[in-house]
């Protein structure tokens, strides 16, 4: 049984392309995999620990920790919270991530998310020569990512003017970083021109076409 995490980062539900195309995708991958357990997150629903100066300050002391040889600290307080999401992130087999664009970007409940399971020790780690390892590894992860422009799929240039996509390339970087190497998009543009029932049809099709091969 495949257990799927699938963050979802719009608050608009059915009123947002990137949870419409993610629900298509869903739905299929239910039909071809009836025993997998799916854990819908949707983050701005979520109780989701703030990092504030409690949390900062366990990093610091978990991070000392590290770097006299130690294991971090001991989950207590914010920590355990912290802890907490990180494990419900490493318990999955397959991770799916819907966003729309905000503000070239994405939705500050997932940045925060991605602030609160970033974690030395947890889910990348550093060398003793100083390179970076991640630590959450073979896991596929799908994104769906919706923007109302059209954005070319690359990383951002700095002849590309106001309309410069952050999104993708910083989620990209991310999960490189922490370890996936089996990265998926679906980007779902523009969503501001055109036919919108259209676009969603199509890109829902490509979504159940992507989840019969995840």
């Amino acid at each position: 049984m495949a257990r799927v995490l699938y963050l979802e980062s719009s608050p608009r539900g059915r009123g947002s392309f990137s949870s419409q195309v993610a629900a298509a995708f869903l739905d299929e991958y239910r039909a071809h995999d009836p025993s997998a357990d799916i854990d819908h997150y949707s983050l701005f629903e979520a109780a989701l620990p703030s990092f504030d100066q409690e949390a900062a300050e366990q990093k610091m002391q978990h991070i000392a920790a590290l770097m006299t040889g130690g294991s971090g600290i001991k989950p207590a307080g914010k920590w355990r919270q912290v802890i907490a999401e990180i494990d419900r992130l490493k318990r999955a087999d397959k991770l799916v991530i819907s966003a729309p664009m905000w503000n070239f970007s994405i939705p500050y409940r997932l940045k925060q998310y991605i602030d609160i399971v970033v974690q030395p020790g947890h889910t990348f780690h550093v060398t003793r020569s100083g390179e970076y390892r991640g630590l959450v590894c073979g896991k596929p992860l799908q994104l769906i990512l919706a923007s109302g422009s059209a954005y070319a799929e690359r990383f951002p240039q700095p002849t590309d003017g106001a309309k410069t996509d952050f999104q993708r390339a910083y989620l990209e970087h991310m999960a490189r970083f922490v370890g996936f190497e089996d990265i998926r998009v679906i980007k779902i543009q523009p969503t501001a021109a055109g036919d919108a029932a259209a676009l969603l049809d199509s890109y829902s099709n490509e979504a159940r076409e992507a989840a019969r091969r995840f």
